[in-house]
């Protein structure tokens, strides 16, 4: 809102809000008194008083009065402002966080970068938080360079020079002269990262709090894209808080976050959850909130937000004596409603008697949406030439049809351009092209109409207000230029299409941020408004989207992408399987969505199905998988659903049974390489492996060739020893920006088998399996990739403890699939057997066991160890 309706008219259109007098008085306030405080020396304890909260209807002013107050504080508003001279309490520096395009999740990686730019402004250097912010960029977003602020390098220049200079304090003559600035920042963080686990008694020569280094090593080894680690996000800003806190005099610091209510938009309200943390990590920073609902943080019965109830949030509590914190905002008064049409008025140069302008302060009823609309309706008038006087019932009416008077205005093919934009929450100008079907021209001259927002998306940066794109979307077909719902949907159908290309161009380049921008693009467009979509290749997914969706990088970060809701059914059953893979979700919710999405007429209902059993099979329910694989081949009986069952019997180690449903399958080959590799004969693996790569990469099946690559590696690793460091570095890397656990823990298990790195690196790779371990089975436990990788490392360095310590764990799970027999031979080769599980043997186990004693044997000997302790 703001200036935003006068854009490209007006170069001061911010100047043109002049009203909202109430709640500037009580900002000053607030900044006079959060000054007192961050100047106290008092120690801080449970209470935050660091919130300033203004709430109000949609199309109050909200936004606008957020933008304002952040320019009246930084001192970029003319004297003339309605408000008179900036507040007297000096901010340092400002920082907005614009949450209007959010699905109801907040980005805190983006947050972080949002908060550091900010304060590059106080002092060029935060040494703490950028180690620790650049090791944790590094494990959530890998082989990307550090972002600039504005367009540059000075973040990786910055962050090269503390590295370098932290180098020079531990004497390290390292040469520190590779790549690009940036390269240089993060190259040096993880060198530092490394030598820390090398030396782990090293102190850096920077002035930290006790356990940096500890942290340091967290931010580096704890997030992954999959699993970016909120509250290490939120230790971060503390560590920010902890710099800042340290400038003498202090500085105060105002961070605006706008349009808070997105975050409900999220049933679980994970978000806010995280927004309550960083907050209350950051008490000498001021937050100012603005959205359509009241914080009630100060509600004890918040057992979702870890920091909640009076004693924590006391400025918070409704009807509060001592100093209220959260304000209603109102439509405006008529004297300031006046004075806003007047100035526009003036500075617009609008044909409009002194009549109409108090007509239209009594039809707007002081709502800032309204008037900004009205104004761009006198605009039109003036445009429209033959110096005719603006009359009232050009300004007024509804808010809906004073947007379709504005609209009315525009050209034919931009109305189409601006129409289509209502199908985004944010879009460029290539896609509103091809939804709209107008040129490209066209879809730029749109653009810079005044009703179209610019934002801070470099990708999409193009929005329009709520209140207007839910008139226009929402308007009757019979208005001049409108849509019928069936023309809404033929829009989006064409915008699918776009969607779909930008999907594939991103999948040749193995973009995997891209692949993910375009299905989330297309999830919003048919959770929105029915959607005829482009049909897949081959025949086993009805459309394009629900074959991109199962075969996405990753799941999780598909989520951040989406709605937190739907209009159409397509679209609930896309969002309720994406929520039935998410590791946000119980094992048990997980099992009921994923059975929703698997009873509905839906094209993800077959794939829903197989996750659903894949799902139960995780919790070693196997008959009620197997009932689940066996309803799911009944109802479409293809090669795929039909080897279900025989592949689920072997992972229940009933190899017998598996043999026989496998029987004229064409699964059988693979049911029977599988049992074989169990049985300790490898060798048909490795001669068919290689087809199977290739048949997975020509079909664009990415999870699933990284899985297999995964897993190709670990073997080599195990039983010729001949992955290079190069190509496993390569996978690990490759698995982590696809957000790709099973692939990173694979790669994790190759490092470890392949023992080619530092015997500190090994131990901190060991550690990082099992904590993956740990957060992607649904029992909670390490699977048996760490427990081989436990094993092997014990046994080469010869540590009999770890290897019983092992063997209690494993033989206190109670259940144990088929991939944990070589870790339960190799047990009981060393003199340490665990309780047997049911199994359908087809050769004796004392055969099977000589088979893994014997490639454990050829395995130790390669690295030296002739014996087992």
């Amino acid at each position: 809102m703001g200036g935003s309706a006068v854009r490209g008219t007006d170069p001061h259109a911010g100047e043109l809000f002049t009203g909202r007098l109430a709640e500037a008085r009580a900002f000053k306030a607030a900044l006079a008194h959060f000054r007192s405080l961050v100047d106290s020396d008092r120690e801080v304890g449970v209470e935050r008083r660091n919130i300033v909260g203004f709430h109000g209807l949609g199309g109050i002013g909200k936004s606008a009065l957020s933008e304002r107050l952040e320019a009246w504080v930084r001192r970029d508003l003319p004297l003339a402002n309605g408000w008179g001279p900036p507040p007297p309490t000096k901010v340092d520096a400002t920082v907005r966080i614009d949450l209007h395009s959010s699905a109801g999740r907040l980005d805190l990686t983006a947050v972080l970068l949002a908060l550091r730019a900010g304060l590059a402004g106080v002092r060029t250097r935060w040494p703490l938080f950028d180690l620790a912010f650049t090791a944790y960029w590094s494990a959530v977003r890998p082989g990307e360079a550090l972002p600039s602020f504005r367009g540059n390098a000075e973040y990786g220049d910055v962050v090269a020079n503390t590295v370098g200079e932290v180098f020079k304090d531990l004497g390290s003559v390292a040469d520190m002269a590779v790549g690009t600035p940036i390269g240089v920042g993060v190259w040096g963080v993880r060198k530092l990262v490394g030598m820390i686990r090398r030396r782990g008694d090293m102190r850096l020569g920077l002035e930290a709090f006790d356990g940096f280094e500890e942290f340091l090593l967290r931010c580096a080894d704890e997030p992954s894209p999959t699993e970016p680690r909120p509250a290490i996000a939120c230790e971060l800003a503390a560590t920010l808080s902890w710099e800042l806190a340290g400038i003498t005099p202090s500085s105060l610091i105002a961070i605006f976050v706008d349009t808070t209510e997105r975050l409900a938009l999220d049933p679980r309200r994970a978000s806010e959850s995280h927004l309550n943390r960083l907050i209350h990590a950051m008490p000498n920073v001021l937050f100012v909130l603005t959205g359509r609902d009241m914080l009630d943080w100060h509600d004890p019965e918040r057992a979702d937000l870890q920091f909640r109830g009076p004693w924590t949030w006391p400025g918070l509590v409704p009807g509060t004596q001592e100093e209220i914190r959260q304000q209603a905002i109102g439509n405006l008064s008529p004297v300031d409603a006046a004075a806003f049409i007047r100035r526009s008025r003036r500075l617009m140069d609008l044909p409009m008697s002194e009549a109409v302008v108090e007509d239209l302060v009594r039809a707007s009823a002081g709502l800032p949406q309204y008037l900004e609309l009205a104004c761009q309706a006198a605009l039109s008038v003036k445009n429209s030439g033959g110096g005719r006087q603006v009359q009232v019932s050009d300004v007024t009416g509804s808010l809906r049809s004073l947007v379709m008077r504005v609209l009315d205005d525009v050209p034919a093919d931009e109305q189409r351009a601006i129409r289509a934009g209502c199908l985004f929450r944010s879009f460029d100008t290539a896609l509103v092209a091809a939804a709209a079907n107008v040129d490209q021209g066209c879809a730029e001259r749109a653009v810079a109409r005044p009703m179209i927002e610019v934002h801070s998306d470099e990708r999409f940066p193009y929005r329009l207000h709520d209140a207007v794109r839910n008139a226009i979307r929402w308007s009757d077909h019979r208005v001049t230029g409108g849509w019928s719902e069936r023309d809404w949907e033929t829009a989006a159908t064409r915008a699918a299409v776009a969607a779909r290309q930008l999907h594939d161009a991103a999948k040749e380049r193995r973009n995997n941020r891209e692949i993910l921008d375009a299905i989330g693009i297309a999830v919003r467009l048919v959770c929105d408004q029915r959607t005829d979509l482009e049909a897949a290749p081959g025949n086993t997914y009805a459309d394009w989207l629900a074959r991109a969706i199962v075969y996405s990088p990753s799941l999780t970060g598909l989520s951040t992408r989406i709605p937190a809701s739907s209009r159409t059914d397509y679209g609930r059953h896309v969002l309720n399987f994406i929520a039935g893979k998410s590791h946000d979700k119980t094992a048990d919710e997980r099992v009921h969505l994923l059975r929703g999405v698997s009873e509905a007429e839906h094209p993800l209902r077959d794939a829903a199905c197989r996750h659903l059993g894949y799902t139960i099979r995780r919790q070693y329910r196997w008959e009620e998988a197997l009932a689940v694989f066996d309803d799911l081949a009944a109802r479409v009986p293809t090669d795929l659903n039909r080897g279900q069952r025989p592949q689920l019997l072997g992972t229940a180690r009933r190899f017998v049974d598996a043999r026989n449903a496998a029987a004229g399958l064409p699964v059988e080959s693979l049911v029977t390489r599988i049992r074989e590799y169990v049985h300790g004969r490898p060798e048909q693996y490795f001669l068919d492996i290689g087809a199977k790569l290739a048949q997975l990469d020509a079909a664009g099946r990415q999870r699933e060739h990284l899985e297999d690559v995964g897993i190709h590696l670990e073997r080599r690793a195990f039983f010729h020893g001949d992955p290079g460091v190069g190509e496993v570095d390569a996978f690990r890397e490759e698995a982590e920006s696809a957000g790709h656990t099973v692939g990173i823990r694979s790669g994790l298990l190759t490092t470890l088998l392949m023992r080619r790195c530092a015997p500190e690196d090994l131990s901190i790779a060991l550690r990082r399996l099992k904590m993956l371990d740990e957060v992607s089975t649904d029992t909670g436990t390490f699977s048996f990739r760490y427990a081989f990788a436990e094993f092997c490392d014990a046994a080469v360095v010869g540590d009999g403890d770890r290897l019983d310590a092992l063997r209690t764990a494993v033989d206190a799970l109670t259940m144990r699939g088929r991939a944990w027999i070589p870790v339960e031979c190799f047990l009981e080769s060393s003199g340490r057997p665990v309780r047997p599980i049911p199994t359908q043997w087809v050769e004796p186990f004392t055969v099977v066991r000589a088979r893994w004693a014997t490639h454990l044997h050829t395995y130790l000997t390669r690295h030296g160890v002739a014996d087992l302790v």
